[in-house]
């Protein structure tokens, strides 16, 4: 189901996209009792209404659009860094009305917080803990804020257009080749240095001293050229035991 109708099918009849709209702009009409102030829905491109909303006005508008409205689902909550404030969009659609209607809400840069609208619709749950995870937009009221793509021992909010990425840490790759004590040292020039390592399962009964010999290649070599030798070359003990 498509968030934004799309405007090359919106049809010329009165019960086209405009006629719709133009119905809903009049129905927006009493928000201003809510608001104190006149209603100014904006035509966007897709043919859909947006709406600005204070964001101590935001959970009564909200409230009125659902019970009035029949707007009763909420599609999705997007955070926005415009550098001087940070903007939280809210996309809900009537799924009786078959229409969407976008709200828009501005926040202080230096503390975003917006009431929560969970108690509007429970859906906002989750899309309000990814906005905070993202944005670090704190939602007010809300049950259970707290990050939920990232661990919760992170710092920032990466999609904030402040936010510094920890730089990468590129390492040699001979760290992985010589002691601990040589690589934070800086001495890498034995690349190649061959130790000897503790003995594993399946390694046989000698310490494994040269890491690239391929241990049960060269052990099963060994064995069939052993197998193939004449009963003449092979010591007596060997073919008395083959017997």
């Amino acid at each position: 189901m498509d968030l934004v109708p799309r405007s090359t099918s919106v049809p010329s009849t009165t019960t086209g996209y405009r006629d719709q709209n133009a119905a809903l702009a009049r129905d927006l009409a009493p928000i201003n009792q809510i608001t104190g102030v006149a209603v100014a829905p904006k035509m966007l491109k897709g043919d859909y209404l947006a709406l600005d909303v204070a964001r101590e006005h935001l959970v009564a508008v909200c409230r009125f659009l659902r019970d009035q409205l029949s707007f009763d689902l909420l599609a999705c909550i997007s955070g926005v860094d415009m550098l001087d404030h940070l903007e939280t969009v809210y996309h809900v659609r009537s799924t009786t009305r078959g229409q969407l209607l976008q709200l828009k809400v501005r926040l202080d840069n230096e503390k975003p917080e917006v009431d929560s609208v969970v108690s509007v619709w429970a859906g906002a749950n989750w899309l309000e803990r990814e906005t905070y995870d993202l944005y670090g937009i704190h939602f007010v009221g809300h049950p259970d804020l707290r990050r939920m793509l990232l661990d919760d021992d992170f710092e920032g909010h990466p999609l904030l257009k402040n936010f510094h990425q920890v730089p990468l840490t590129l390492k040699s790759r001979a760290t992985t080749q010589v002691d601990p004590n040589m690589a934070v040292a800086g001495n890498f020039q034995q690349q190649r240095l061959e130790r000897v390592v503790q003995k594993k399962l399946g390694q046989g009964l000698e310490e494994r001293l040269h890491p690239g010999t391929p241990t049960f290649g060269h052990a099963f070599g060994d064995y069939e050229a052993e197998q193939a030798k004449p009963d003449a070359a092979r010591p007596a003990d060997e073919t008395a035991a083959g017997k």
